[in-house]
């Protein structure tokens, strides 16, 4: 890219803008003299993509369908790309994809880019969600030069169900930082949490919302405490989506028996001290595009337990650098965990070939050159 262009990076909240992975990119597209401009819902991380270089516009987009404040944020989008005359829009969420996408192509930006962070379905949704989503993909797919899938699940199903041709549709793995994301101790954090020093930690770090399954976690621990008494469970991130959700997990942990053994934090900015304090890391999730705290675990010599969904058994090799078991099921998620705190020989085995796996599939520096590629093209 030897011109400076103008660039709209549409994401639905500030903090996901703002995470590990994509901060990075940002910030080298600032680096490279580029102007690159956010719009998003913003919460408390404005200043930080502000500190990084970036330009922040207030984006009213909720999550939910809500018809109204929806046909708000197209209208506003529409109207910030005509005004900013961007050379390139690029969209990363679901619904967030579906307006920017037809919003940059209505105002015919020069270059559309969507990353496909996952549909928004699992596989325990119904058909008919399923064939909205897909329909509504596929709409957005026509407004657009290029659609990024972070898994080749993805790629493959929008392939079959013409959602997208080859010829549009582009595999970059998401990155961690190995200089951010690495082995260690954290022996301060372990006393700032009040953590017994011989507490065997089991962490997850992530949004905390039902469709994540922690509660099948808290029962899985409950499954675990006979024989492993010291266990612990540290639950990292935000909850501003189901505020009611880190309560409701803190009654089922004390009606299980492990009152004082769920550690909520809320959101955290030192996710890789978090890893590294683990001594296993679980991630129940039902539904995933990629997963990118199991890479961040796996950089950090953490052994991984993974519900068996698309995003995490693309990563994971089961029995070999991770443990995949099915999604909702807290007794084979229990025996995983029991399986590493009890053989620290094969966690060890296991940890060695994750790092050796990240180093040479999921390096952030790769992702950073894949995206700049398709920036230049």
């Amino acid at each position: 890219m030897s011109r400076r262009l103008k660039i709209l990076e549409v994401c639905n909240l500030d903090r996901f803008a703002a995470s590990p992975y994509l901060l990075p990119f940002f910030s080298k597209l600032v680096d490279r003299g580029h102007e690159v401009h956010v719009a998003c819902r913003v919460t408390s991380f404005a200043e930080t993509l502000r500190g990084a270089g970036l330009v922040v516009h207030e984006l009213p987009i909720t999550r939910r369908v809500t018809p109204l404040r929806d046909l708000a944020c197209y209208c506003r989008l529409k109207s910030l790309i005509r005004e900013g005359s961007y050379d390139i829009v690029h969209t990363h969420n679901p619904k967030d994809g579906i307006l920017g996408r037809a919003a940059a192509w209505k105002a015919g930006v020069p270059r559309v880019i969507h990353t496909c962070n996952g549909f928004y379905f699992s596989h325990r949704s119904s058909s008919v969600k399923r064939r909205l989503v897909l329909r509504a993909e596929r709409f957005a797919a026509r407004r657009c030069h290029l659609v990024i899938f972070v898994n080749t699940e993805d790629l493959a199903l929008a392939a079959a169900r013409k959602i997208v041709g080859p010829g549009k549709a582009l595999l970059v793995y998401n990155g961690v930082d190995l200089e951010r994301f690495h082995p260690g101790e954290e022996p301060e954090l372990r006393a700032e949490l009040a953590l017994p020093r011989e507490a065997e930690v089991v962490g997850y770090l992530g949004e905390i919302r039902r469709e994540k399954n922690l509660d099948v976690l808290v029962r899985a621990a409950a499954h675990l405490l006979p024989k492993h008494p010291q266990l612990h469970l540290v639950l990292v991130g935000d909850s501003s989506h189901e505020p009611g959700e880190p309560q409701r997990l803190l009654a089922l942990a004390s009606r299980l028996g492990l009152e004082g053994r769920l550690h909520l934090t809320g959101y955290r900015q030192d996710p890789e001290r978090f890893h590294r304090l683990c001594d296993v890391y679980v991630h129940p999730s039902s539904r995933e595009g990629f997963g990118v705290s199991i890479i961040e675990a796996m950089a950090s010599g953490v052994p991984v337990v993974a519900s068996r969904v698309r995003g995490p058994r693309e990563i994971i090799d089961d029995g070999l650098d991770g443990i995949l078991v099915r999604d909702r099921d807290a007794e084979e998620l229990a025996a995983a965990v029991s399986f590493f705190l009890e053989t620290p020989e094969a966690a060890r085995s296991y940890v060695q070939r994750a790092l050796e796996k990240v180093k040479r599939e999921f390096d952030h520096r790769d992702m950073v050159r894949k995206l700049l590629s398709a920036y230049r093209t």
